[in-house]
């Protein structure tokens, strides 16, 4: 359910609390607990493998590549996270998945007769290309000898014809370099990651039942998608700017959710975009849409508070704080500084921003800075002039959001 939360007028400085909507969607109940209530978040599902198999059996024989064939195979993915988590034998098979439906080939022998490991590849390949939208899914055959299964075939579902996808894969290039105008190679890996968390924030709107959803053509041909078309889409940039992402599918407050893993200067965050497109009811119970910046190059502990990974390969560790938003703006703070901490809060106002949030270190540091600044109201002798304090919490991050304007 949907709360707003005030405190009334205290001396010269007003406090009021917004109840922050993290996700998005209009409907939903279950949430992210913020302050004393809960925030309404949906996800819809992740892509899901399609698959339908046709058993061929009797004596046929099965005609796949040959070692020495496969072992010719050109590697197209090395670097890519999923796929350097592959065995040998499924790197072989990842390849010949990809290389058809680059190719728009109608089916591909596999060079295994293991159907798990032809599903725990589909996988792997959709992690790390999620821009292929004119794809969906897949049907296989399998060939059988004495009733042991001697071979597989791979038929990708191809939802286009190839020459609609070429117009459509123009319209979206078209608009990806619009949109990464803004943003150079030259820029460090962090700025990257955050002009693209931004422009796709500020850009598209979370829209349950979006044309095109569940992959990137909802992104940047119709600007309305969910947590899927999100990742795809947020991917998609990455690469073009240099940067190595992966698509995570799993859970986010026990519903389906896909996010992304991004590897800035070699180390590995979470990020998921769907959750930094954010609302907040304002004072007139409307909703007011804003970057939720807590979700930019999170950590393993932070992002388990309500995410879950449910993949069929090992991640990496997400655990240094070197491109966290809150560390690299200057806002993280792991110790009791009163006078630092007010000089965020001062700089803020007197630039005439619109709200500054600052991170901490532990819960007992995040309770001190809202007794100390809010309720002791020791904010307005940083922020001369300041009559009234709107602000937004997010214990659980501890993250504490002061807004300027009324909300």
């Amino acid at each position: 359910m949907r709360k707003q939360y005030r405190a009334g007028l205290v001396l010269a400085v007003g406090v009021l609390c917004a109840m922050l909507l993290c996700g998005c969607p209009l409907s939903a109940q279950m949430g992210q607990k913020i302050s004393a209530g809960f925030a309404a978040v949906e996800f819809a599902e992740s892509q899901l493998i399609h698959e339908a198999s046709r058993e061929t059996a009797g004596q046929e024989a099965y005609a796949g590549e040959g070692a020495a064939g496969r072992q010719q195979k050109q590697r197209i993915s090395d670097g890519n996270l999923a796929y350097e988590g592959l065995s040998a034998e499924g790197k072989i098979v990842y390849d010949q998945m990809l290389g058809a439906i680059l190719s728009y080939e109608k089916s591909v022998k596999l060079a295994t007769a293991d159907q798990q490991l032809m599903r725990t590849v589909y996988q792997a390949l959709n992690c790390d290309y999620g821009s292929l939208f004119w794809v969906d899914g897949y049907v296989f055959t399998s060939f059988t000898k004495g009733g042991k299964v001697i071979g597989l075939e791979f038929s990708p579902n191809y939802v286009m014809e190839e020459q609609e996808k070429r117009s459509l894969q123009k319209q979206v290039d078209q608009t990806v370099e619009e949109w990464l105008a803004g943003v150079s190679l030259r820029d460090s890996d962090y700025e990257k990651a955050k002009y693209v968390f931004e422009t796709l924030v500020e850009r598209v709107d979370y829209v349950e039942g979006a044309k095109d959803n569940q992959n990137i053509l909802s992104v940047f041909l119709h600007q309305q998608t969910v947590c899927q078309g999100y990742a795809c889409a947020a991917q998609y940039l990455l690469r073009q700017l240099g940067i190595s992402s992966t698509i995570v599918s799993g859970k986010a407050n026990n519903q389906s959710h896909a996010w992304n893993l991004v590897k800035l200067d070699g180390a590995y965050y979470h990020m998921d975009v769907t959750w930094g497109n954010s609302t907040y009811l304002n004072t007139e119970q409307k909703e007011a849409k804003f970057v939720n910046y807590n979700f930019l190059c999170m950590t393993d502990e932070e992002i388990s508070h309500t995410h879950r990974a449910e993949m069929n390969f090992s991640l990496p560790a997400c655990d240094q704080m070197a491109n966290n938003y809150y560390v690299k703006e200057g806002r993280y703070f792991e110790s009791w500084d009163p006078e630092r901490i007010g000089a965020v809060f001062r700089d803020a106002w007197e630039q005439g921003l619109y709200s500054v949030d600052i991170k901490c270190k532990d819960d007992a540091l995040y309770e001190q800075l809202k007794e100390y600044f809010v309720r002791q109201q020791k904010i307005s002798d940083y922020c001369a002039g300041i009559a009234y304090v709107y602000y937004m919490e997010a214990p659980e991050y501890r993250v504490f959001t002061v807004n300027f304007q009324e909300m």
